[in-house]
């Protein structure tokens, strides 16, 4: 029985793209002794917040709400030696995503927007693309071609001829976010995030002549 002649390769293709949107989370949390005083003092911060965003141009579907929970707080006092726990009352914290355009003067403008709005929200931003499946498809596409690239060298090296696909196996990986690296509330912001990089794999098995 004649063993089956073949070329197995692994493609590479790699993009280095600016992103084009940006993710910005924000965490309200406002403590009270009193449950409902808690709830409904982070709901208004948590309104003058979404009121800043939509004042800085940013609004309707692009601003959700992502949660909203109540712990009880607790403090460690000590006396005489002995510990004890004392309720500090509870914490209400309710969590906002916008998502709007990479763009670093509107980025600044919402920051300027929340930091003057009073409701203090932590802040946490990620550099994203917005249209990762049609990214997926060209870097696949670059991963098809690097891959026959190969073989097609291979091939020649050999002295054989490259024949048919007889195996495709892709294997991608997740599209990364970037992390702003220099978000203040005083509006300043970074004008210049970083590229996004994707990577992709193909692994392809060629018949020979």
């Amino acid at each position: 029985m004649t063993a089956e002649r073949t070329i197995l390769v692994t493609g590479r293709g790699e993009m280095r793209i600016p992103p084009d949107t940006v993710n910005l989370t924000m965490t309200i949390e406002r403590v009270q002794k009193d449950y409902a005083a808690a709830v409904d003092e982070c709901e208004r911060a948590a309104r003058a917040a979404v009121g800043a965003l939509t004042s800085a141009g940013i609004g309707g579907e692009n601003v959700r709400a992502l949660s909203l929970r109540t712990d009880a707080r607790y403090d460690m006092t000590e006396e005489n030696g002995v510990r004890r726990r004392t309720f500090a009352g509870y914490a209400a914290v309710r969590r906002i995503r916008a998502q709007f355009a990479c763009d670093g003067a509107l980025l600044a403008r919402v920051l300027t927007a929340l930091a003057g709005c009073g409701a203090s929200p932590e802040i946490a931003a990620e550099y994203a693309l917005k249209d990762e499946e049609a990214l997926r498809g060209e870097l696949l596409a670059l991963s098809v071609r690097d891959a026959r690239r190969r073989a097609e060298a291979m091939a020649v090296a050999a002295g054989v001829k490259l024949g048919c696909v007889l195996t495709m196996d892709s294997r991608s990986h997740g599209v990364p976010l970037v992390r702003a690296a220099a978000l203040r509330m005083d509006g300043a912001a970074e004008l210049q995030p970083e590229e996004i990089v994707l990577t992709d794999e193909v692994q392809i098995t060629y018949s020979i002549e």
